[in-house]
This record gives structure tokens, sequence and C-alpha cells, in this order.
């Protein structure tokens, strides 16, 4: 049984949701149902699910249809016991169920954002910089995964995703990540990838961008996000999180030739490049580590090139084949 096997068998049962959540079961001798999995859409459900749709139903359809594709339980709004009648199986009535269910999901999973270093670049400003952080760590050896609209991945490996992502695909998608062997996550955090709440049950190490920069009142760079300041997206944020100025100038900390290299394998213009640095070191990677592996990876496409003219067919390749 592999490790993604294993994360998803933690006991989540309708007890736990009851007693963790101030939930209501409207069969309560059904404490012991363990859920395999959490959907919230209808044609995601599997044998052993619990489907939360989405957003409210104008109608019951979706419920029996998620009952005969195996749902085990059906979560709905304190508000929504009309759209449940005439069900066989179990619904739990829960107040804010949207708000709690990524951490619920995480809990299924078991934790995956803590098993990586998670890097968020929230709000369309700071989007260019989610992909050259994620190749800034792929050259220095870190398997990585990123969320993005535009290309998400795992270690190089498309992903087939539907945008924007709820809390539960998130956490999906993290700890697929870390089934895979992903040290590194970056994430996207814009209306076009995630949805509200999406980031629930993620803690995130390191992040970026103009809206979680205007929740600290003083300056300088790095600086530590306090946890009764208001997250985004509903992402988990404690006193070990650190927060970079996306205008960042590291040219302090990493010498210029170091930088154009940079520019040379990770094309995407300068400030964002400077962003991805700057979040780079501030998760700790030293400036000598960026040094060496830029050095490296800018030896690569030379390399390739030089083999290239070398295959190439011409006469001389003619005359050694006769």
């Amino acid at each position: 049984m592999n490790r993604l096997a294993d994360i998803s068998y933690l006991r989540l049962t309708i007890g736990y949701i009851v007693r963790t959540f101030g939930a209501v079961c409207d069969k309560p001798f059904a404490s012991c149902v363990t859920f395999t999995s959490i959907a919230t859409k209808v044609q995601e459900v599997t044998q052993g699910s619990l489907f939360v749709p989405a957003c409210p139903l104008s109608e019951d359809g979706p419920l029996f249809q998620a009952e005969k594709s195996g749902a085990y339980a059906i979560g709905l709004e304190k508000g929504e016991e009309k759209a449940a009648r005439n069900l066989d199986i179990p619904i739990i009535y829960m107040d804010n169920w949207r708000e709690n269910l990524g951490l619920i999901a995480s809990f299924l999973m078991g934790d995956p954002s803590l098993k990586m270093a998670v890097f968020a670049c929230f709000g369309m400003d700071s989007k260019p910089a989610a992909p050259v952080l994620s190749q800034l760590l792929h050259i220095l050896g870190n398997p990585v995964c990123l969320l993005d609209f535009e290309n998400s991945f795992i270690q190089e490996r498309p992903l087939d995703l539907s945008y924007p992502l709820d809390a539960v695909d998130v956490q999906k998608v993290e700890a697929q990540a870390v089934e895979e062997g992903c040290s590194a996550m970056v994430i996207s955090a814009n209306p076009p990838t995630l949805s509200r709440l999406a980031l629930t049950g993620t803690h995130v190490d390191v992040c970026t961008g103009s809206r979680v920069l205007d929740l600290i009142s003083k300056p300088g760079t790095p600086r530590t996000l306090q946890p009764q300041e208001e997250p985004l997206y509903g992402s988990v944020f404690d006193t070990s999180t650190r927060v970079v100025a996306y205008a960042n100038d590291p040219f302090g900390l990493l010498d210029t030739d170091a930088f154009n290299q940079l520019i040379d394998v990770v094309p995407m213009g300068s400030t964002p490049v400077r962003t991805a640095i700057s979040m780079a070191l501030s998760a700790g990677i030293t400036t000598a580590s960026i040094r060496k592996a830029v050095s490296i990876a800018g030896k690569f496409p030379k390399e390739r090139e030089a083999g290239k003219r070398t295959d190439c067919p011409g006469e001389g390749h003619d005359k050694d084949k006769s």
C-alpha cells in the first residue's frame, strides 16, 4: 500500500465532524460511518465519499445522484434541510460547511501542506513570480508542484484541473504532490486559479503580493505575518509565515552576474525574478546554492545547442558512411 493510500484512510467519521465542528446529523446512529474521500462535484462522487455541494442547491437531483453513485453521507448548510428529504443516507448539517471544508479535507489527507514548503503569490500583480519561482526551485534541485490556471503541474507533469479550484481540489493536489515526492509547492493565488476559500487548511510558509503586504503596517522585509491578521483564501498563516515584498532588490545578497544568468535561464523579466529570488532566500535557501545552480543551469542550453550542431547530418557524415 502506498503512502497516499495510507493517509487517505485516516478515520474521518461523521462523529468526528459532529464533535469538532458543531454539526448535526439526522441519523445519530451513523456516527461511526467512515469516509474515504470528499467530493464537491457530483461527478466526482465515488463509493465512500462525503458529498458537499460547492454551492446551495436549488433542486435535490444532485443529492439523489450522489447517493446512487455511492456517497456515504451528504453535507448541507443548516438552512438547506428541505433539499434533502427522502434520502436514505445520513445528512450532516452545519452552519459554515464551506468555511470548514478545507480543514476537514486536510485532516482526511493527513495535512499534506505541512509536508512541503508552500509558497503563495497572492493577486494578479504577483502572478508572474509563481512560474519563475517554480523554475528556480526546480533548478535548485527541488521536486516542485505549481498551481496556476495557465499551467499546473507536478514535477513537470501537467495537471488536468477544472478552475477555479476549491479547497477540496487543492487538498487533493497537495496530497498527490506529497505522494509523488514534491518538497515544494508554488500557488498562484488569484481568482482565475482559486475560489474564495480554496486555501483553507493550507499552511503557507512564504508569500508575496500587494494584498498580503497591505496587511502589514510596518515597513521592512522579510516580514512576519501574525496569525490574528486576516487570511487570504482561507490560508493558514502563523508566526513563521514570511511575507516578502515583491519589489525587493536582491542585489545586496545575490551578485549582478548571477542575477543576469538567472534572467537568461528564466526569461520572464527582472521583477518576477527578483521576487522569486527574495522568496527563495526567505525560505532559507542560500545565495551560494542559487549561484551554483544558476551557473550549472546556464550551461545546459549551450551544451544542448552545441550537441544539435554536432548531430546535424552533413556531407562529412555521408562520407563516413561510405
